[in-house]
């Protein structure tokens, strides 16, 4: 009986049939329930005009009309802000700047646009406007910490100063996965700008790109020292730590970028796959579910939370949401295989080979180098005794895929099975040295984390 928006589309639906007293009680409610939705006002407005009730029909109308036009300004500013900030996070600092001053011109008494602007503003190197819009930002809400903050730093000279040009040509270098080329250029860029937290942030990722992980770590610390409020810095500092087995300091990292950049499901789903590495879950599920409430289309989480109910023993659940990636990745046209790859992993395991390579197939035709799905392929071919067939896919899966110790361990037993004695003990040799390089490897990793490594960042 409180759901405002029923009592108004019950009182249009008796309008238009005839039923105007009726219709007048019912938007009359709906006022009463929502008074500053002006579709109700409107409406009644003129419902009252074809009873007849013209005096109380055009202040209603006259409202009602009113309230729609703020309603479609605020739609507006929302959108441009929206879109201001999407452009700022992408490094687009002019198409930012555009978006937000004409939310500022639709809603002057907009507190987030100038907010932004302002961040906008220092990352251009514009001192004196980020100021004016940090302060504007301040007028309208006091209580608006990134503006204070701006404002404090800016008070304090510590504007990055970046060169929007010269950062418009080093992200180039990410666009094209150069990488390697790109990190001389940044080291050069931050010993020339030292308070560029994007510079010391653009270090850490090329280093990150290239498994440096304790330099990225101490390039991402220091990104961060600059400014604390740098989501991406966190999130790519949460993976280069994940990289290192450092669970626990990723995870805080992971949830600070949650903090900075709530409406972000990238951030969820690498929080997910964090606790999916620890065979933790529940939690995993929890941040997947999160991702695609963020973004219902998001491919990689709607698999992910496929394998996490998978883990948890639920079916028929995993399966309902991989065929949801899949079907998402069809209407894409996208290249996206590891959908193909789980749910043939999961048809093995239910001892189901036909459906295994049904999918492992289909999971080839999008990506022929999905070692993954070569190796369901081999074992569902096994199970149907094809013997042959299934060392022909499990030697395809090793060409692509050298270090994976899981293919020696089956090949091994497939050439016994075929008696060809040499070659499974040669397979099973293989076997038992990547498993202990691995084992060593993650020593070794370890002792020079600690050894190359402080502190994860600047909140500990």
């Amino acid at each position: 009986p409180t759901f405002a928006r029923a009592h108004l589309a019950l009182g249009k639906a008796l309008l238009q049939e005839g039923s105007v007293n009726e219709a007048i009680r019912a938007l009359q409610e709906a006022v009463r329930l929502e008074p500053e939705r002006g579709e109700a006002h409107y409406q009644l407005g003129l419902a009252l005009a074809r009873a007849g009730r013209q005096a109380e029909a055009t202040p209603e109308l006259q409202k009602g009309r009113g309230l729609v036009a703020a309603d479609e300004r605020d739609q507006t500013a929302s959108l441009d802000v929206a879109e201001g900030r999407s452009a700022l996070d992408r490094g687009d600092l002019e198409q930012a700047a555009a978006k937000l001053r004409h939310a500022i011109q639709v809603r002057p008494d907009s507190f987030e646009a100038q907010s932004s602007l302002g961040q906008v503003l220092e990352k251009q190197g514009d001192a004196e406007g980020a100021s004016a819009a940090y302060r504007k930002a301040l007028e309208l809400n006091p209580a608006d910490a990134p503006a204070r903050q701006g404002l404090e730093r800016l008070m304090k000279g510590g504007a990055a100063s970046d060169d929007p040009r010269r950062v418009a040509e080093l992200e180039d270098y990410f666009r094209e996965d150069r990488f390697k080329e790109v990190e001389p250029l940044l080291a050069e860029y931050v010993k020339q700008r030292p308070k560029s937290s994007w510079g010391f942030y653009a270090l850490g990722y090329s280093r990150f790109a290239q498994r440096k992980i304790g330099d990225a770590v101490q390039a991402l610390a220091r990104s961060l020292e600059l400014d604390v409020r740098n989501a991406e810095a966190h999130k790519i500092l949460g993976r280069t730590l994940m990289i290192a087995g450092r669970f626990d300091a990723a995870q805080l990292e992971f949830e600070q970028a949650i903090r900075y950049k709530p409406d972000s499901a990238e951030i969820r789903y690498d929080l997910g796959k964090l606790f999916s590495i620890q065979d933790n879950w529940e939690p995993a599920r929890r941040e997947f579910e999160a991702a695609l409430r963020l973004d219902s289309s998001y491919v990689e989480a709607l698999d992910a939370l496929g394998f996490a109910l998978e883990a948890l023993g639920d079916d028929q659940g995993a399966v309902a949401h991989y065929e949801k990636a899949i079907a998402v990745n069809e209407a894409r046209q996208g290249r996206f295989a590891t959908a193909h790859v789980n749910l043939s992993a999961l048809y093995n395991r239910a001892g189901n080979p036909e459906k295994a390579l049904e999918y492992a197939r289909k999971a080839l035709e999008l990506n022929p180098k999905a070692d993954g799905a070569w190796f369901q392929k081999a074992k569902a071919d096994e199970r149907q005794g094809r013997l042959e067939e299934a060392v022909d896919a499990l030697n395809q899966a090793i060409s692509l895929n050298s270090r994976a110790s899981s293919y020696y361990y089956v090949l091994a037993g497939l050439y016994r099975h075929l008696g060809r004695a040499e070659e499974s003990l040669k397979a099973l040799d293989s076997f038992k040295r990547l498993d202990r390089e691995t084992n060593d490897l993650e020593k070794t990793r370890r002792r020079e984390y600690r050894a190359n490594v402080v502190a994860p960042g600047p909140e500990g």
